[in-house]
């Protein structure tokens, strides 16, 4: 898969949520301003600004989230895809590799294939077979 395909595919905000996004910021700002001149009223009314203050912050923040944590998160989804690609081989060639092992394991354990040979051949089936796995763990793993 391209990887331009790959983030065309990913959901993204709309232009309408964009737009509200940026409105809602814009609109933060100017009741941060607005709060900066009410700076010299009494504390009932100080008060009342903040409460609304908080609210109007919790909005604005949603709001940011939504414009720079779609981008983050979207930075990060690629980069584990493209880590999970990227390992993906390993792993399909570490699973052939212990599949080529246990294929090659004695059927009952201390009597296996190689017991039954004699002294001299149980070594050289032995050294043929760590021959063979070592040669398919390079072919695998270069």
């Amino acid at each position: 898969m391209r990887r331009g395909a790959a983030v065309a595919d990913r959901p993204q905000l709309s232009r309408a949520a964009v737009a509200v996004a940026i409105l809602v910021l814009a609109a933060f700002a100017g009741f941060v301003v607005f709060l900066i001149g009410q700076v010299g009223e009494d504390e009932t009314e100080w008060a009342r600004l903040a409460w609304v203050f908080a609210s109007v912050q919790a909005i604005a923040f949603g709001a940011a989230g939504a414009l720079f944590g779609s981008s983050i998160q979207r930075e990060r989804a690629e980069k584990a895809e493209e880590a999970a690609r990227a390992n993906a081989q390993d792993a399909a060639n570490g699973r052939a590799l212990a599949e080529a092992i246990k294929a090659e394991a004695p059927e009952e354990p201390g009597i296996g294939n190689l017991e039954s040979l004699g002294a001299g051949q149980h070594r050289d089936a032995a050294a043929s077979v760590a021959t063979r796995h070592a040669e398919l763990a390079k072919r695998l793993f270069p």
